[in-house]
């Protein structure tokens, strides 16, 4: 079968690149020739979902550009991984939902998801993103899809309830779009893993890259939300260690040494890189979804911070591994308690099997013409 994925290819973000990748490689291991269709939306390649507190278009503008150029290694590596590891259809991205029933036609399903796809401040609302361009033949698949929100605008209600009622299979990724679409549609859909935890460690491993030297062991320090209050527990559980800290991040002016002896900053970086540092972590300090379920893969002893702004899919990963004392309470410092893995194992490897027989089940010739 001949299965197109639909999620966020073009991405500097390592969580959307290894997500996309890990459910490429999950249905190609099923049997399928599967393709991540390269759409790219124009609310997105303007970065319009980056816009908020700037003071006007223009200013935003401005601020886009700047970060591609300061960035740029990181934008290059990004997309050079992707071409690499990733079957995109077409390898050049368009932006013209006008090309996607066309597109659409080349498959037997489609799946959208994993990561926010269905969140509207982040597409402006593109129902493409639900699969609106697919014709009655083609089957319709939501993996591990997200909304982001605990409440929608109500004029996109309409026509994502609309298109939802289309789909042959439904899930999602966590508590919060379970309850979203029971409430939209009445249908009750399964939460099944983050794409990236689908994967064996080895199989993860297969793809890193050093690309960065280090040296000497380190805490490795990975935020996708800015906590100052994490980066100086971080850099004070390193020095009582004896070990460097290295920031995954931070601008060009970062990339010679830092006159702190304790920190050192990996700038632009790739993902194959990102992964091998995670790997060879001594410790992992982050307050990200993936940052955690890199760790998880590894067995690294990692700690945790959660926060008002956290969404819900971090609560639900500590808890249904039985992670919860990998996470740092916000007025505490950092402890170097060793992590017990041996529950978390045997809970993933069921979550594991049970997603992977969702999307089986999903793909199953039975299941499209039945």
């Amino acid at each position: 079968m001949k299965v197109g994925i639909f999620t966020f290819p073009n991405s500097a973000s390592y969580g959307a690149t290894l997500q996309m990748y890990a459910l490429c490689y999950a249905v190609g291991a099923l049997g399928h020739e599967v393709e991540a269709i390269n759409y790219y939306s124009s609310f997105m390649k303007k970065e319009n979902h980056c816009r908020a507190g700037q003071s006007s278009a223009f200013a935003h503008a401005m601020k886009r550009t700047a970060r591609r150029i300061l960035h740029a290694s990181l934008y290059a590596r990004s997309s050079a991984f992707e071409k690499k590891n990733i079957p995109l259809y077409p390898r050049n991205f368009f932006s013209g939902r006008n090309m996607l029933p066309t597109v659409g036609l080349r498959y037997d399903a489609v799946i959208c998801g994993s990561d926010q796809v269905w969140n509207p401040n982040i597409t402006g609302g593109d129902l493409s993103y639900f699969l609106d361009f697919c014709s009655d033949s083609t089957r319709r698949i939501s993996y591990a899809p997200s909304f982001g929100l605990d409440t929608l605008p109500e004029d996109f209600v309409a026509g994502a309830k609309r298109e939802l009622t289309k789909f042959s299979s439904l899930s999602v990724r966590e508590a919060q779009g379970q309850a979203i679409i029971a409430d939209m549609i009445g249908r009750e859909v399964p939460i099944v893993l983050d794409p990236t935890l689908l994967l064996e460690a080895s199989q993860w491993q297969a793809l890193e890259d050093t690309g960065f030297s280090v040296g000497e062991e380190f805490v490795l320090y990975y935020t996708v939300k800015s906590s100052p209050r994490l980066f100086a527990k971080c850099r004070s559980f390193a020095q009582q260690q004896g070990l460097k800290m290295i920031v995954v991040g931070g601008q060009w002016a970062n990339r010679n040494q830092s006159k702190d002896s304790v920190v050192r900053y990996a700038v632009d970086i790739s993902p194959a890189t990102w992964l091998w540092l995670i790997h060879h972590a001594r410790y992992v300090v982050t307050n990200s979804f993936h940052g955690t379920a890199f760790s998880v893969i590894f067995e690294k002893d990692f700690y945790l911070e959660l926060s008002s702004l956290t969404n819900s899919r971090l609560n639900n990963i500590v808890s249904a591994l039985a992670l919860r004392d990998r996470v740092v309470p916000l007025e505490e410092n950092i402890t170097p308690v060793p992590a017990n893995f041996s529950i978390m194992s045997e809970r993933l490897a069921a979550l594991r099997k049970a997603s992977l027989n969702y999307l089986k089940d999903a793909l199953s010739e039975d299941a499209i013409h039945g």
